[in-house]
């Protein structure tokens, strides 16, 4: 029995404060004792999901538990943040976004999340280049035409995307205040919504990573791709860079996030996690058909420091470019 009245001695202290250290030690090596939850800014069909969906699979077999994938689009992709930010730091509830985790604050001043506050970076996933692609309808084949067509009749053609923050509607930002012009932006809640009016002929132009099929049956005309380099799915097609336009490049990268206060041994399973699946050669195979290349770096101190150039770069473009939405 013990006597509550006397002060416990240090060695007892030691004792229980070393059991602690240890349960909590046993606690993380045992991660993950139940199935992990991803939440997925975007809706079904797009680039993100096709990323996630695909690791996911792998991770499942090399963590040895079910990952579930939750889709949560729309407002920016504010309500996906919230909902991770919101759950305990434990590893059981992941964050996988696009590009538009970097312009939360831009666009969203009045929101409550702060990404940097709010977020505990895992690693980057996985990067997409994109093509400018335009209805065959639209009078341009390539991009001198299309500049003076812009430039002669601002607003008229339109551009679409999922929603603002995304990596199309980045992408048109970008080229709007390096190239001087207007186009009438619209946002979608999906991807394939808006796929689906390009194709229509219902939207003049857009950023995808995707649409292979409709460029080869002639229906979508590539006009540049968004990397500095040539994009190896569009070899004849020419970059941004390359026709002018120094220094353009906007991708679609997708990273992966936990709430802010996991565990640095919970952080580090599930970058290792992502490591094997990206490491699997029939995995990258199913990525690289898919316009998925791999990221140049992994890990969570290279995704800190490339999530602050982001913020930095487009809370700068999008300030110079006040009608980009």
């Amino acid at each position: 029995m013990i006597d509550r009245s006397r002060p416990l001695s240090a060695a007892f202290v030691l004792i229980v404060a070393g059991a602690l250290a240890l349960g909590l030690r046993l606690a993380e090596a045992a991660y993950p004792e139940r199935y992990i939850t991803i939440i997925r800014a975007s809706g079904a069909g797009g680039i993100v999901d096709v990323t996630t969906r695909t690791l996911a699979e792998h991770m499942s077999r090399t963590l040895g538990r079910t990952v579930v994938v939750q889709n949560e689009p729309g407002a920016g992709s504010t309500l996906a943040i919230a909902a991770v930010a919101k759950a305990a730091p434990d590893g059981y509830t992941v964050l996988t976004i696009g590009p538009g985790v970097s312009v939360v604050a831009e666009l969203y001043p009045s929101s409550s999340v702060d990404v940097r506050r709010d977020l505990q970076p895992v690693s980057v996933m996985g990067v997409a280049p994109m093509v400018l692609l335009a209805h065959k309808d639209v009078p341009v084949t390539d991009y001198p035409s299309l500049l003076a067509y812009l430039k002669a009749h601002p607003n008229e053609l339109t551009t679409g995307s999922n929603g603002r923050g995304s990596a199309g509607h980045l992408a048109g930002a970008l080229f709007k205040n390096m190239a001087g012009v207007d186009i009438r932006y619209i946002p979608y809640r999906t991807t394939p919504q808006a796929q689906t009016d390009l194709i229509g002929g219902r939207l003049s132009m857009m950023w995808l990573s995707t649409l292979t099929d409709h460029i080869q049956a002639g229906t979508l005309r590539p006009i540049a791709v968004t990397t500095l380099d040539r994009w190896k799915q569009f070899p004849d097609t020419p970059t941004f860079d390359e026709l002018g336009l120094k220094g353009y490049e906007a991708t679609t990268w997708i990273s992966m996030y936990l709430p802010k206060g996991a565990s640095p041994e919970v952080n580090d399973k599930l970058a290792a996690a992502l490591n094997a699946a990206l490491a699997d050669p029939s995995l990258r195979e199913r990525l690289d058909q898919a316009g998925i290349i791999a990221p140049r770096s992994t890990g969570p101190d290279f995704l800190a420091r490339y999530l602050k150039f982001e913020i930095d770069k487009w809370a700068d473009i999008l300030r110079n470019n006040k009608d980009a939405d």
